[in-house]
Order: C-alpha cells, then sequence, then structure tokens
C-alpha cells in the first residue's frame, strides 16, 4: 500500500468518525433535552446545546477537512 493509500484511507475514517460521533452526540443531546437522563424532566439547556455541536460536526466538520485536505490546482 503506497503512502498515499493510507493517507486517504486514514482521512476516510476520520470524516466517518466525524459523523458517527457528531451524529451519537446530537442524539444524546435529543435525550438530555427531553428525558430523564440526567435530570427528571429534561435538561432543555444542555440538551440544545449539545445537539447543536453534534449537528456542525456531523455536517460542518467533514467539510471543513475537505476543504482543508482539498489539493492545489494543477498548474
Amino acid at each position: 500500500m503506497t503512502p498515499e493509500d493510507r493517507r486517504a484511507r486514514t482521512r476516510y475514517r476520520l470524516v466517518t468518525a466525524c459523523h458517527l460521533g457528531g451524529t451519537a452526540l446530537a442524539l444524546f443531546g435529543l435525550v438530555v433535552w427531553n428525558g430523564d437522563l440526567l435530570r427528571a424532566g429534561g435538561w432543555p439547556d444542555l440538551g440544545i446545546a449539545l445537539f447543536l455541536a453534534g449537528i456542525v460536526a456531523t455536517f460542518g466538520l467533514p467539510r471543513l477537512l475537505a476543504r482543508r485536505w482539498r489539493s492545489p490546482p494543477a498548474p
């Protein structure tokens, strides 16, 4: 396996981890927001913050990483 292949595989795994981790964080935020997990009746302030952080991690972070890793245009 070439170094370029290893780099691509590592980057793919990192983007996938961002998608999965962000989704898990958003779902946890919904449970905290509406459920009795941390406090009876839910904890809306913390739940909303976790949910929004999860959404940003799911959709924003992979785009940011892809933009950073983009190859420069060929001359």
